[in-house]
């Protein structure tokens, strides 16, 4: 089990972001479409002092055309 990257504590969660829709990463070229590339996420929380770490997507190979995009 992943340790607290703040405090520590053995006492961690894996956690799903959620809201209504799901809440998901657009990437940023890819903001203002009307079909934007998403993915949701998860993550880890602490029991002990809140924190939330280890966030990653979970569909990560969607954003791979946007690596070299150097607009803003």
């Amino acid at each position: 089990m992943p340790r607290c990257e703040k405090c520590g504590s053995a006492a961690t969660v894996e956690i799903v972001f959620s809201t209504s829709g799901g809440l998901v990463a657009v990437p940023k070229v890819q903001r203002k479409k009307l079909f934007p590339k998403y993915s949701y996420m998860t993550g880890r929380a602490c029991t002990d002092c809140g924190a939330v770490f280890d966030l990653r997507l979970n569909e990560p190979q969607k954003f791979k055309p946007f690596v070299n995009y150097s607009g803003k």
